[in-house]
C-alpha cells in the first residue's frame, strides 16, 4: 500500500546515516556566534575558529583574504585628498 506522502519515494533505499551526539559534540563552536558548525562548510578562511566569512568579518574587523590582498602604499603614492601628517593641527 502506497500513501500520498510516501508514493513517489523508494522504501527500500538506505537513509543517511544520522548524527550520533558524540558527533554533535565533538563539532568546534564558532568563537563570534557560538554555533556548532562543519569546518569543512566553513566560509571562513580561519575554518576552525569562525562558521562563516561573516563571523570573521565581524570578529576581527577584516577578513584574512582581504588582509591577504592588501597592498602597501609607498609615501609618493598616498592618496592626495588624505591629511598628511605634517598637516595636522599644531594644538594637540
Amino acid at each position: 500500500m502506497t500513501t500520498t506522502t510516501t508514493g513517489d519515494r523508494d522504501e527500500d533505499m538506505p537513509q543517511g546515516t544520522p548524527i550520533e551526539n558524540a558527533e554533535l559534540g565533538a563539532m568546534p563552536r564558532c568563537a563570534r556566534c557560538h554555533l556548532s558548525y562543519l569546518p569543512a562548510k566553513s566560509t571562513s578562511a580561519l575554518k576552525l575558529t569562525y562558521c562563516s566569512f561573516l563571523c570573521e568579518l565581524g570578529d576581527l574587523g577584516f577578513s584574512m583574504s582581504g588582509l591577504e590582498s592588501m597592498e602597501r602604499k609607498k609615501a609618493d603614492e598616498a592618496d592626495p585628498t588624505e591629511p598628511l601628517l605634517e598637516d595636522a593641527p599644531a594644538g594637540r
